[in-house]
């Protein structure tokens, strides 16, 4: 706990400071601070590098470093942007939103349609929450606690204070969060991390183990799926966001499916926005006994 208080106290008095910088200034600092430091202190720069190797056997050591660099700086910018709302809101204002699947969007808006948007851990995926609710609506989130209570209490806050309620990934906040959508309202989530009680599909030609609970909420409550993507743009400061075509209801195994191949063709775009750090494929021996199983 000492430790945690200790790593909890610096990161905020860091972020203090960058707080008093011009908005440019200030991404373009925590973007460094996370490549130059954080990253390589925590293993992130690691493990993105690994998961690269993995994923683009032929890829060289120097394309895969200068990837992981910049899935950092990425990282680093998205903590920032959490705690910078209006900037983020004037950034907006220049943002690219649209989408085969906006006029969805606003029609589940207009008529209190169940509405799940799902996206991955690339680029900054809370623009979607922030943009909806630039329009007058809010959303709901859902979010996994992270291991250090004292950053989590004010991370939390943050994300609530951009962009509406958010919900932990436990037992009570699920629950809470399907109320949320079951009575009409907007919910998003990610998918794209590891997780090992559910079956395995294909994701970027390897097989990970994937949650179906975006795919069983969604059947449950008869909602609409709406995948959405937002990439961070050449200038390292405003956003693309794209709301593509619904995914049909259908089965579980199926419709996740087809999320991961939506996601797959954004990550192959835009490698360097994707987040590489999480253990998506377990480790190098989990890896092989997938792959030995044949349970693809």
């Amino acid at each position: 706990m000492i430790l945690d208080r200790a790593v909890n106290g610096i990161f905020y008095a860091v972020l203090k400071m960058s707080l008093v910088l011009p908005y440019s200034q200030r991404l373009h600092f925590f973007g460094f601070v996370f490549s130059s430091f954080i990253g390589p202190i925590f293993g992130y720069q690691k493990r993105s590098q690994q998961n690269l190797k993995f994923i683009f056997p032929q890829m060289s050591a120097d394309q895969r470093r200068i990837i992981s660099r910049e899935v950092n700086k990425n990282f680093g910018k998205n903590i920032i942007e959490n705690y910078s709302k209006d900037d983020v809101i004037k950034a907006l204002d220049n943002a690219y939103i649209n989408g085969e699947g906006l006029t969805v969007v606003k029609d589940a808006l207009a008529n209190k349609k169940p509405l799940l948007l799902v996206s991955g851990h690339i680029g900054n995926y809370e623009i979607a929450r922030l943009a909806l609710k630039q329009m007058g609506y809010e959303s709901a989130g859902l979010y996994r606690p992270a291991k250090n209570p004292y950053f989590n209490a004010h991370y939390v806050k943050s994300l609530e204070y951009l962009s509406g309620p958010v919900f932990p990934q436990d037992r009570r906040g699920v629950l809470q969060f399907a109320r949320y959508l079951q009575d009409g309202g907007v919910a998003a989530m990610l998918f794209d991390v590891r997780a090992t009680r559910y079956d395995v599909i294909p994701f970027l030609g390897q097989p990970a183990h994937t949650s179906d609970f975006p795919a069983a909420l969604a059947l449950r409550m008869g909602s609409i799926v709406v995948p959405f993507f937002a990439h961070r743009a050449d200038d390292g400061l405003t956003h693309r966001l794209e709301f593509e075509a619904p995914i049909a209801l259908s089965t579980p195994i199926e419709m996740m499916t087809e999320l991961s191949e939506r996601l797959e063709s954004q990550i192959l775009k835009h490698p360097e926005q994707w987040f590489w750090v999480h253990n998506r494929w377990g480790d190098a021996e989990q890896r092989q006994n997938l792959i030995k199983e044949g349970t693809l």
